[in-house]
């Protein structure tokens, strides 16, 4: 019972912290991808993005159509959630909680009067954790919420909801992983702004290491080592083409799980053995 007393309170601060961000994110999504559906094209039709790539330069055009499949409907509703606005949103949740639940208390002095109480270090990590999965699983509900809707009010995309489930879980276990890594680093930071710029810098360069190794053979091998290239909201399901076959054998969500995972289980070792 006191360990949940201690947890409740531990969540409840967080909530009080960060309540006006995550609504603030949770408005800025939905209505994106709510926008997404709206310029989706329907089938044999072309669209808004068919313009829009006609201005790029042929071999990154190329990249476009085949990684998202831009001119299928469901293509451009996966597009949502790899667009730049989205991961960026979604990022800012976990670098904001991440950096400012362990290295922003040790850096403003409160992680002193917290330690001096009987709350195991452990248990900061955990509530750490919690406060960012739940945010991000109201974050990416109403993204698929507001996809969902979209797609009802528009049957000429010829979608139903459940051809497009596997993209806000997928983006909700890839901001996972980027959540252990971020505890992790903010496990050994002593000031959260030097957290959120070890964090947000990772996710940066992972985004161009995977960008670049797809158009630059020769840095094609460092593309694996980005967790951008096991984050793919389209699945070989979707629309039968286009996809890896890793994808198709669920090798994404299982690197992803595992670094979650791993990061969060680093964070408790690294902030046990830390100086407060």
């Amino acid at each position: 019972m006191k360990r949940a007393s201690i947890g409740l309170a531990l969540l409840s601060r967080q909530w009080r912290q960060h309540w006006i961000a995550l609504l603030l994110i949770v408005v800025g999504v939905s209505t994106f991808e709510f926008v997404i559906t709206r310029i989706a094209p329907a089938w044999g039709e072309p669209g808004f993005f068919d313009g829009l790539l006609a201005l790029l330069p042929e071999d990154v055009r190329g990249m476009a159509y085949d990684q998202f499949q831009l001119g299928y409907p469901i293509g451009a509703i996966a597009f949502g959630y790899v667009h730049p606005f989205f991961l960026a949103l979604c990022s800012a949740w976990v670098v904001r909680i991440g950096a400012g639940s362990l290295a922003g208390e040790v850096g403003r002095g409160t992680m002193d009067v917290m330690a001096s109480r009987p709350v195991p270090r452990w248990a900061l990590v955990a509530a750490a954790a919690v406060s960012i999965a739940a945010g991000l699983a109201v974050i990416t509900g109403a993204a698929f919420a507001a996809s969902a809707f979209g797609i009802r009010i528009r049957p000429d995309l010829q979608l139903t909801v459940e051809s497009i489930w596997r993209m806000p879980f997928i983006a909700w276990l890839f901001f996972m992983a980027w959540t252990g890594v971020t505890l992790a680093i903010s496990a050994v930071r002593r000031d959260a702004g030097n957290a959120i710029a070890w964090a947000s810098g990772l996710i940066v360069t992972s985004f161009v290491i995977e960008f670049l190794g797809r158009v630059w053979k020769p840095i094609a091998w460092a593309g694996p080592f980005s967790l951008f290239a096991y984050y793919h909201p389209h699945s070989s399901e979707t629309w039968g083409a286009g996809i890896p076959k890793s994808m198709a054998l669920g090798i994404e969500p299982v690197v992803l799980g595992t670094v979650a995972v791993a990061g969060i289980a680093l964070a408790v070792v690294l902030f046990q053995k830390r100086d407060l």
